[in-house]
C-alpha cells in the first residue's frame, strides 16, 4: 500500500484514513476488531458533522476530505481479492493463523463467555449492536 502508516489509532494513507481499530478490555477478556473503508456513499459523508473528539492529524477537514476509499486506491482489484490478500498477510504475521468466522458465530462466543455484549456497551459507549435485515454472515 502506498504511504501506508499507522497515525493513532487509525491506518492510513498519506494523511487520509482508510480503517481502523479499536480494543476493548474487560477483566476476563479483551476484543480487537479492525475496519477497512472499502467503499462508502460519499453524499452520506455530507450528513455527519465534525466529531469533538478526532486525532489530531485530522484537523478541520470534513468526512470527505480526511476518509479515502481503498477501492479507489486499487481500482480494477475486486474487493474480495482485497481482503483475501489482507487474510494471507495476516496469516503470516501472525501465530495461530486467522479464523474466518461469521458475526452470529462471534456474538454466540461473547455472550456465552462474557454475558451480553450490549449489557456491557450500554452506559460505556455509544455502540450499538444491530440486527442487519439481510444478514446472510
Amino acid at each position: 500500500i502506498p504511504d501506508f502508516a499507522l497515525c493513532e489509532n487509525d491506518y492510513v494513507i498519506g494523511d487520509r484514513k482508510m480503517g481502523g481499530n479499536a480494543q476493548s478490555i474487560v477483566k476476563d477478556g479483551w476484543l480487537h476488531h479492525t475496519s477497512f473503508l472499502w467503499d462508502f456513499d460519499s453524499d452520506n459523508m455530507e450528513y455527519l458533522s465534525l466529531p469533538s473528539k478526532r486525532p489530531d492529524y485530522r484537523g478541520d477537514r470534513s468526512h470527505g476530505e480526511f476518509l479515502v476509499k481503498l477501492k479507489d486506491i486499487y481500482p480494477g482489484v475486486p474487493q474480495q481479492k482485497f481482503f483475501t490478500s489482507v487474510k494471507a498477510a495476516c496469516e503470516t504475521e501472525f501465530y495461530g493463523g486467522v479464523e474466518i468466522t461469521t458475526l452470529p458465530e462471534v456474538m454466540s462466543i461473547v455472550n456465552q463467555n462474557f454475558g451480553s455484549l450490549q449489557d456491557w456497551f450500554d452506559g460505556k459507549c455509544r455502540t450499538r449492536i444491530i440486527k442487519l435485515e439481510d444478514d446472510n454472515s
